[in-house]
């Protein structure tokens, strides 16, 4: 059976990263390991792999695919993009050069869409609507299955009277389940099973899976860091797995059966 492709469209909270920027990772980084015999990761840097074509100005050198026994991840997330700058950066055009029949993409917005203090980032919940429909078009137009997203939990608890995590971006989360049944979508609510799950494992519990590091505990952080938003590796792979279990138990429709039947 010839193998398709699941493309991640999305933040530095989804990427992948390389060695030097450990232990950063994004949940898309992961994602692989969750499916059956991953064989390899496949770097682009600029090849013309799989029939991929040249790498054009918008592309970064994050960009990871990842095979496994059957099907390939192409993580074409970028740290600092929302669903505007992403698309304002040609990066959607990139993919609809690659993006074929069959294929799935997911996409993840939000972190970046909330922050009015960037305007080129910037996208009300209204605008937000739109410009994901853009990237929803692009996959239909090549027989793609579009799949939304919902923006994974930040490590919030310590806001909060009760120290309980919630969801993040709870407008931009609404706005994608209204399209969920607007446009007869699958939507995964990670943002949700994020939530829900760090408050399983608490305050504490939750600075080992996001970028809580020690004083010189790596050498690219020597005096340490305190970052609530983006993950460890441990982090990645609780939220991928997260991620894996949703596409599991989703029972809407078929749309994501032939990606269920893939999972390890």
């Amino acid at each position: 059976m010839k193998k398709f492709t699941i493309y991640l469209a999305g933040d530095s909270t989804v990427q992948s990263y390389k060695t030097p920027v450990k232990p950063i990772t994004g949940w898309g980084q992961m994602l692989h390991t969750y499916f059956k015999e991953t064989e390899q990761k496949i770097n682009q840097d600029g090849c013309d792999w799989m029939g991929y074509g040249k790498k054009s100005a918008s592309d970064f050198d994050q960009s990871i695919i990842y095979e496994t026994d059957g099907l390939f991840i192409d993580n074409r997330a970028m740290a600092g993009r929302s669903s505007r700058s992403y698309f304002d950066e040609g990066r959607l055009d990139d993919l609809k050069k690659a993006i074929k029949s069959g294929d799935y993409l997911f996409m993840q917005f939000a972190h970046n869409d909330a922050n009015k203090e960037k305007e080129e980032r910037y996208v009300t919940p209204k605008q937000y609507e739109e410009y994901l429909l853009r990237y929803i078009n692009v996959a239909k137009e090549c027989g793609a299955q579009p799949v939304l997203v919902t923006a994974i939990a930040m490590r919030d608890c310590d806001d909060t009277p009760d120290g309980k995590f919630s969801v993040s971006f709870p407008e931009y989360r609404d706005k994608m389940l209204e399209m969920g049944d607007k446009y007869d979508l699958p939507v995964l609510d990670l943002g949700k099973a994020t939530a829900d799950y760090l408050n399983t494992v608490g305050s504490d519990g939750s600075k080992k899976l996001f970028m809580w590091l020690d004083q010189g505990a790596y050498e690219g952080y020597p005096d340490g860091k305190k970052d609530n938003a983006h993950l460890q590796q441990a982090g990645a792979k609780a939220f991928a797995g997260l991620l894996a279990g949703l596409i599991r138990s989703y029972e809407r429709d078929d749309k994501l059966d032939k990606v269920k039947a893939e999972l390890a």
